[in-house]
């Protein structure tokens, strides 16, 4: 066994023990990542599969960077396999990789998440349908119109948001997100208005305001910054966050105020 494959299982028995001396695991994370050993990459997928079962995220974190910096852009797979497991950390580490290998090498990351896009795993589902929207074209749009009837809240949610990339370059988008207005999940309604916020469209005000009477006080707030975003203030959404500034919930009223202020400094 060479010295770095000891390396790896050694960072590996020390990951999945809680007691596990912190400094020791980041000099050999550091060493690893240095030594760029690609006769690693399958002892590397493996202990990286064994640490999401184990549901460690820290473990996670750390045999990722290891196999992003050994492997390069074709670790993408394993890399995507590993992100789409909710572990109950934020990822932003993770996710980053996964962007900037797939700006990197676009051609192979779409060969790698249109299959897992349409294919009948949830968590592999959700994922590339989420990295998608960072490498997207126009003939994704079928695709994305089938997931926002997906049964699954969470396709539908992380859906809406690949759906906003294709705002600029396709006018269904915008009539997409905003029936999804209409969503019966709050994140679906609340990523939708997002979305519609950053395009911009004022054909989609009058859909818009009329969530500002929504059952969710994050709705309800999320028009208001949805709103915020428009370049100027429309009389209409002025009046809406009037209303939304006397919410019941004082984090909407927070939002409104803010939105306010923000859209008359344009004027």
């Amino acid at each position: 066994m060479s010295s770095t494959a000891t390396q790896l299982d050694t960072l590996a028995a020390a990951l999945a023990d809680p007691d596990s001396d912190l400094n020791q695991i980041a000099d050999l994370e550091d060493e690893l990542v240095a030594a760029r050993d690609t006769s690693l990459v399958p002892r590397l997928q493996e202990h990286l599969a064994s640490a999401v079962d184990a549901r460690n995220s820290y473990g996670r974190h750390v045999l990722c960077n290891i196999l992003a910096a050994t492997a390069g852009s074709k670790a993408l797979p394993a890399l995507l396999r590993a992100f789409a497991h909710d572990l109950g950390d934020d990822q932003d580490s993770l996710s980053a990789i996964l962007t900037d290998f797939a700006h990197q090498d676009r051609a192979y990351a779409r060969s790698i998440v249109l299959p897992w896009a349409a294919g009948p795993d949830p968590d592999l589902r959700r994922a590339a349908l989420w990295l998608l929207g960072f490498v997207p074209e126009p003939s994704d749009f079928d695709l994305l119109a089938d997931a926002v009837q997906d049964s699954d809240d969470r396709v539908r949610s992380v859906t809406v948001g690949t759906i906003g990339s294709h705002t600029k370059t396709t006018a269904q988008a915008i009539d997409l997100l905003t029936a999804l207005l209409a969503d019966r999940s709050p994140q679906v309604r609340v990523n939708a208005l997002s979305s519609l916020g950053f395009a911009r469209q004022p054909r989609t005000l009058s859909a818009i305001h009329r969530l500002a009477k929504d059952d969710s006080a994050r709705v309800r707030a999320w028009v208001a910054i949805a709103l915020s975003r428009f370049p100027t203030p429309e009389p209409a959404s002025l009046a809406v966050l009037d209303l939304l500034a006397r919410d019941s919930d004082a984090f909407v009223q927070e939002q409104a105020v803010a939105a306010r202020k923000k859209l008359t400094a344009r004027a």
